[in-house]
């Protein structure tokens, strides 16, 4: 459901999925809105008028996050079946599958030159990889538990991961690799 932020009016409902939506977010331009489910899919909505776009398909099980790169060209989804897939947003057609991680990817992040893709998973990793080419850069390790939250700032300095064991570490980002972590635990306290 898309609400107004200053006044809290339901403003429309976005209607298609067969099964529980996971993650919901904008587009840059905030014309469309890509939604993630525990149907399999990934599908793309006009805001305007909540009328589907069209899906992504291909992953085995539940598609658990899923975000479009700053351009729009691209959408990177994240599924329980262990893999990450970038995605052309024109044709629907997957361009590269990540596969690397050992249990189910909860969470996907493009950094801002759309040309780097971070992924966080339940093995307790993030990964960094070529959005490319489908190259694992960098493995980040620093969890005790599962990473279920992934971002990256707005001028890729810095990328950050949440897990359930109660951290968040902020990771300084340079020229494809990632300097040693900082940590913070989830306290509530502010981070760098």
């Amino acid at each position: 459901m898309l609400w107004e932020a200053a006044t809290g009016k339901f403003v429309r409902e976005f209607m298609g999925h067969s099964d529980q939506v996971r993650s919901a977010v904008f587009s840059a331009d905030g014309k469309q809105i890509l939604t993630a489910s525990n149907d399999k899919t990934a599908r793309v909505w006009s805001t305007e008028t909540a009328q589907e776009l069209g899906r992504f398909e291909g992953h085995k099980f539940t598609v658990m996050s899923a975000v479009f790169s700053v351009d729009g060209k691209k959408v990177v989804t994240g599924s329980e079946d262990n893999t990450a897939i970038v995605w052309d947003v024109d044709t629907k057609t997957p361009l590269l599958s990540l596969a690397g991680h050992t249990a189910p990817v909860a969470s996907v992040a493009f950094l801002p030159d759309g040309q780097r893709v971070l992924t966080g998973s339940q093995d307790n990793t993030a990964k960094l990889w070529d959005a490319e080419t489908g190259k694992e850069v960098l493995t980040l390790k620093g969890h005790a538990r599962e990473v279920t939250s992934v971002n990256v700032s707005k001028n890729g300095r810095y990328v950050i991961t949440g897990s359930r064991d109660g951290t968040a570490i902020v990771w300084l980002a340079t020229d494809s690799t990632m300097d040693a972590p900082q940590t913070a635990s989830g306290n509530g306290r502010s981070m760098p």
